[in-house]
Order: C-alpha cells, then sequence, then structure tokens
C-alpha cells in the first residue's frame, strides 16, 4: 500500500473554502514504463574540467606520474587515477606509465573540435498509456519509491503463522503494448529547452538498446459535490495539500473513467456465516453506461450493516439511515441513543463535527470515506448542550448547587446523564438535593 502524505483535513477544508464538499476518495494505480537503456551521452561530464586539468599537466610534462599530478592539481590520488582510467577507455589518453594525449583527445578537450561522448545506462519514465516521458518533478524519491514494480512481492505472515506473498502490482488501466518506435519518438521530441523537466539528459545522441519494466503509480481521486452536483478531480496524495499539478497530465487520458467512479459497498459472509463489508469502488464495471449524477450506488441493507459494523449501533428506524446520491451517514435519534451500548461518546463528537472519515483497505479501490451525522431530535440536541455545559463548568470549577439548577433546566436530564457516563455527577446531584430536603424537614 502506497503511504500517502495527504492531509486529509487540510485537503478537505480547502475544497470546502472552494465551495466543495469532499465525499470520499477513490484509489487507482496509474500504468508507468520504466524504459531501462543504454544511451550515448554529450552532456558535460561534470569532472570535466578535472580531466582537462590532467591533460595540461601531461602537455606539460609526461612524465609526471598520476601522484605528482595530484599533488600539482591539490586533489586525491585515487580521483586522478579513476579520471585517468575512464578517458584511456574513451580513448582520449593512452599509456601505462607515461600518458599521452591521442588525436581524438586532443580535438574533444583541446580543441572542442568533437563532441565528447559517453556510452552509459539511463532510466526513461514514461506514461504507460501514450508513452510521453514523465515529469522530472516525478523522478523525486517520494514518487520512484511508491511505484509499483511487476515483479514485486510483499510477503507476511497471517494468524496461523503461514507466511503469504502479496503482489501489489494490479495497474487499474492497461499498459499499452510498448511500442519501441514511438517511444524513441516521444523521447527525441522533446526540445532540448525542454529535456531537463522531462530528465532527459541534455546531450542524449542514441539510444542504442532498451529493455523495459511494467509498473504503477497510486493516484487517488476526489468524489465531491458542488452546487448538488458531482465532481471529480485527481489528487496527488504524495503532496501535503493534494496539488496536482505533477500528475495533471494523467487527467486527461482517463478523464471519461473518473467521470463515471462511484463509491460502493461489498458484502458477504466469511466461512462462519459472520457477516463482513468492505467500501469498494466500481471500477470493474466503470465502462458501463451511467447517465444518473450520483457519487454512490449503495443499498440502504448494505449501509445498515456497515454502520453497525462501524459503530455498534443498532438501528430502530429506516430514518436514522442517511442514503443519498451524495451522501451516506447517520441520523442520530433518541431511540438510536437510548439502544446504544457502547460508542455514544464517538457518536456525540461526529454529530458536533458532522462528520467522521474512514480510511479502507485501498485494496478495493476505496482509500477514504467521509460519513455524514445528523440530528433533528430535541433530546439529542439538549444532550449535546448538556455535555458542552458540562465541560464548561469543569473548566470554571463551578459548584454542584450551580450545575444541579442549569441541569433541572432539562426534563429529561436524568437520562442525558446516564448517556454521558456522569453517574458520579448524578450522585453528587441526588445527595445534595436529598440533604437539602432532609435539612428542610428537620427546620
Amino acid at each position: 500500500m502506497a503511504l500517502f502524505n495527504l492531509d486529509i483535513d487540510r485537503y478537505y477544508q480547502t475544497k470546502k473554502d472552494e465551495g466543495f464538499e469532499l465525499k470520499s476518495v477513490a484509489y487507482l494505480q496509474y500504468p508507468v514504463y520504466c524504459i531501462h537503456s543504454t544511451i550515448l551521452d554529450s552532456t558535460p561530464d561534470p569532472l570535466e574540467k578535472l580531466d582537462k586539468a590532467i591533460i595540461k599537466c601531461l602537455l606539460l610534462n609526461n612524465e609526471m606520474s598520476v601522484l605528482d599530478i595530484a599533488q600539482f592539481l591539490s586533489v586525491q590520488k585515487r580521483g586522478v587515477e579513476m579520471r585517468i582510467q575512464q578517458m584511456k577507455f574513451e580513448d582520449l589518453i593512452e599509456g601505462e606509465d607515461k600518458f599521452s594525449i591521442t588525436e581524438r583527445g586532443k580535438d574533444i578537450l583541446i580543441n572542442d573540435t568533437e563532441k565528447r561522448f559517453q556510452k552509459r545506462q539511463h532510466n526513461f519514465y514514461l506514461d504507460g498509456i501514450d508513452f510521453q516521458p514523465l515529469s522530472s518533478e516525478l523522478y523525486s524519491p517520494k514518487y520512484l519509491n511508491s511505484f509499483f514494480n511487476e515483479n514485486e512481492f510483499t510477503y507476511y505472515t497471517n494468524s496461523k503463522g503461514d507466511t503469504i506473498s502479496y503482489k501489489p502490482f494490479k495497474p487499474n488501466i492497461v499498459h499499452e503494448p510498448l511500442n519501441k518506435e514511438k517511444v524513441l519518438e516521444n523521447i527525441f521530441n522533446i526540445p532540448v529547452i525542454g529535456r531537463e523537466s522531462c530528465s532527459i539528459p541534455l546531450g542524449l545522441e542514441k539510444i542504442e538498446t532498451i529493455d523495459f519494466t511494467k509498473m504503477s503509480m497510486s493516484i487517488l481521486v476526489g468524489l465531491m459535490t458542488k452546487d448538488n452536483k458531482p465532481y471529480r478531480e485527481i489528487i496527488d496524495g504524495f503532496s501535503n495539500v493534494g496539488d496536482s499539478d505533477k500528475i495533471r497530465t494523467f487527467e486527461s487520458k482517463i478523464k471519461n473513467q473518473i467521470s463515471k467512479l462511484e463509491l460502493r459497498i461489498d458484502t458477504w459472509k466469511d466461512k462462519n456465516e459472520n457477516d463482513k463489508f468492505a467500501f469498494a469502488s466500481n471500477w470493474l464495471e466503470i465502462d458501463k453506461k451511467n447517465d444518473e449524477e450520483k457519487l454512490q450506488f449503495i443499498t440502504r441493507e448494505d449501509l445498515k450493516l456497515a454502520l453497525s459494523k462501524l459503530y455498534n449501533v443498532k438501528f430502530s428506524s429506516e430514518e436514522e439511515v442517511i442514503n443519498t446520491n451524495f451522501e451516506i451517514g447517520i441520523n442520530i435519534t433518541e431511540e438510536l441513543l437510548l439502544n446504544q451500548k457502547s460508542n455514544t461518546s464517538l457518536l456525540l463528537r461526529n454529530l458536533e463535527r458532522g462528520r467522521e472519515y474512514h480510511r479502507t483497505s485501498i485494496n478495493n479501490g476505496i482509500w477514504v470515506v467521509f460519513i455524514s451525522f445528523f440530528t433533528n431530535s430535541s433530546f439529542v440536541q439538549n444532550l449535546l448542550e448538556i455535555k458542552n455545559f458540562l465541560k464548561d463548568a469543569t473548566n470554571r470549577n463551578l459548584k454542584i448547587n450551580h450545575i444541579t439548577e442549569i441541569l433541572f433546566r432539562y426534563k429529561n436530564y436524568r437520562q442525558a446523564l446516564v448517556l454521558l457516563d456522569e453517574f458520579e455527577l448524578l450522585e453528587k446531584m441526588d445527595i445534595n438535593q436529598h440533604m437539602h430536603i432532609e435539612e428542610q424537614i428537620n427546620e
């Protein structure tokens, strides 16, 4: 699984400020080719200045030893030895103990009448659909380390102690069969002035051999709404803020497909007949015609199962389940809370925020799902008021008499305190109340 750097809350707020409401985030593997090649490159070697300095020393005195040259140039002996071996390999100098410059060496290093070519290995990364070179920004370690290789395996140990192999290379878009002629054409069509932006050597003269590895890059797709209409966009999961400029070219290639992405819920029973669920995307059916504007297609029963598993809730009515073309969630009623055996505080916290996001396994094509929380129950609204009042009372160190006076204004305060697990407070209130009554009777 890719280790994304995306700050979900920050991205959510950024989109909200732009008028969008993020509902879920889908996950795709985009096809990439790594082209392993042998090239002839005339890009100036960073150590060419040292080579020319060594040549000048030899021209002045070809009796100079490697040690003499190193001391004269104030560099390490090993560095001089390596550069001499390289120049001998390129037929720029010759000799063993005494070195002399060749005619080719004079033309390249002294007269500058010929280009200096180096034969070396180089990897090009290309789009797996149209073979266009990827931006050099995608050559940074945080991206390259996240690329999945078709030959890569991950091993893990299951609960039984068995070692299981897992192959993460499962690109959602099929690689186009590699066309070597098209690869060469696309690389050499990049003008010299634009080569650096595609990590193509400036002095690339010839590609002599080509081999390749199929790879895939993890990308995210945000499913969101604006003005009650669906909207989808590619997200760079390796950017904290989701800035997708570096992968913008991918979007045009799969625009039609991502425009149909939807959230689904898969359900099944395990071998023990236990109900299971997983959030998923509709990618396997992405080519089916769909004219309806929606971000999800989920049955009410499947959603009930998922929400009951996530929050340990027992639904008593259909109105408690929010399920529209754009939104899933829970409408918290009095009955739902009274039937709740655990996680009451979690439900109330989510209700105050209005939402919670749930991270999922990306194996099914979904990374994050936002779940809405809502209430139109006066009991639940009063419960939130009491919860917030008690928090404020603690911060202000209010006396029990003051707290009791405020809580008595709520008809169902006892139920509320039980739901909030405020048993100690309830006991103090009872003691304080009954002691006050006893004092009045004694008087």
